[in-house]
Formats: structure tokens, C-alpha cells, sequence
């Protein structure tokens, strides 16, 4: 099965295909948020790399967030418009199954944290989606303390903090695991049976900034 994913909830971007479980290519861009402009372009040039055309892929995979409105939101509009084009299943995944994925350990606890300003975090608790507060964040997991990894950009903005409260495993990732992958998505989506374009949406867990100060 021919899968064709797209990332872009954060500041990176990264388009992945793959037969299965077997990843054939991937592009990464950590250039900050460039998607608009890179997405189809990049879609386009790792088909041709390996000559397959769009009509030869089986299913979609796109991460729903949370993250970027902006990202979420273009990869979203991407994926939707070429499943329905082409009549073709979609799996979406949440961006933080997605980085608790990429770590691939086993053996230790993780947990996804991705920054939610104010300090608050995106976690999931009890198979969803949510914002916690930093302060509840770690008293919720400080008896997991030198047994447990974190993933995500929580890790560099608090860094000191959960070396101090979790030990220095916590944060001994590779910078690059971070950073959810299309490549990642596409394995997972390997694996999941697809829906209609019809039933996928954004993970917007607040709203924006812009969106909360028009409130105002």
C-alpha cells in the first residue's frame, strides 16, 4: 500500500511515501514555517524523485495537531483536497502520538509534550488531547523520575527544569527526535484503516491568539 504523509504542525515541515511500513523517501525543512510555499512543490519533486505518480498512491496520513493554526491548516487543506480529488482514504494522528512514536524505546515511559505558551503544555491524558500547566505536568509525572524520556520543543524551553525534577535521562533525546516526522506518520498510518476526507479535522485545542484577542 502506497502512502503519501505530510507533517507541518510546528515550525518544521517534512512529506514522506512509503509501500507499507517500509519508508521509500522523506524531506525535512526546519526552516521555519515555510509550508505555504514548500508543500506542494516538495510533494511534487519526492514523487517524481521515485516515479510514482499521485494516481499510484493508496491513502493519505496528515498529523491533525496540535501546533501551528497556520501548519495544521496547510497540510490539512493539502491532504483533504487530494484525497477527494482522487477519491482515496486519509489517517490522521495527533502530532503527539506522533513524536512518542519516533523515539521507538520501549522500555522507559515517554511522553510527548509540546510547548502551549502561557506555560502550559499539550499532553495527552487519558487518550486525548489536552493543556496542562507546567506546574501539574511535573507533579503528574515526577514518580517516573530518572525513568522517563521527553519528547517535543517542551524539552528546550524547560530543559533545566526537567533535568531538576525527572533526572537528566528526561532530555537525552537526539535534538532531530523533537521534532515529529512524515516519515513516522506514515508508518503508523500504515497500519490504521483510512476515513473519508469528509471525516478528518484540525486538533485546534484553543483558539489562536488572533482569534482570542479579536475576542477581547
Amino acid at each position: 500500500m502506497k502512502i503519501l504523509a505530510i507533517e507541518s504542525s510546528g515550525e518544521s515541515l517534512s512529506v514522506a511515501i512509503s509501500d507499507d511500513v517500509k519508508i521509500i523517501a522523506e524531506c525535512f525543512y526546519n526552516a521555519g514555517k515555510i509550508h505555504s510555499d514548500m508543500l506542494i512543490p516538495l510533494t511534487e519533486r519526492i514523487l517524481n524523485d521515485v516515479a510514482w505518480k499521485l494516481k499510484d498512491l493508496d491513502k493519505f496520513a496528515v498529523s491533525s495537531g496540535p501546533g501551528s493554526f497556520t501548519g495544521i491548516r496547510v497540510a490539512m487543506t493539502a491532504v483533504k483536497t487530494l484525497s477527494q480529488a482522487l477519491t482515496k482514504p486519509v489517517v490522521s494522528v495527533d502530532t503527539l502520538s506522533v513524536l512518542e512514536a519516533n523515539t521507538g524505546i520501549k522500555n522507559i515511559k515517554v511522553v510527548a509534550a509540546v510547548d502551549a505558551l502561557r506555560e502550559e503544555l499539550y499532553v495527552k491524558q487519558n487518550g486525548k488531547v489536552v493543556i496542562m500547566p507546567v506546574d501539574k505536568f511535573i507533579e503528574k509525572y515526577k514518580k517516573y523520575k530518572n525513568n522517563i524520556i521527553i519528547t517535543g520543543n517542551s524539552v528546550e524551553i524547560y530543559k533545566k527544569l526537567f533535568i531538576k525534577e525527572f533526572g537528566k535521562i528526561s532530555v537525552s533525546l537526539m535534538p532531530s527526535l523533537h521534532f515529529p516526522k512524515a516519515s513516522t506518520l506514515a508508518v503508523i498510518a500504515a497500519g490504521k484503516e483510512g476515513v473519508s476526507y469528509k471525516n478528518i479535522e484540525p486538533l485546534y485545542i484553543r483558539k489562536s491568539w488572533a482569534e482570542e484577542k479579536q475576542k477581547k
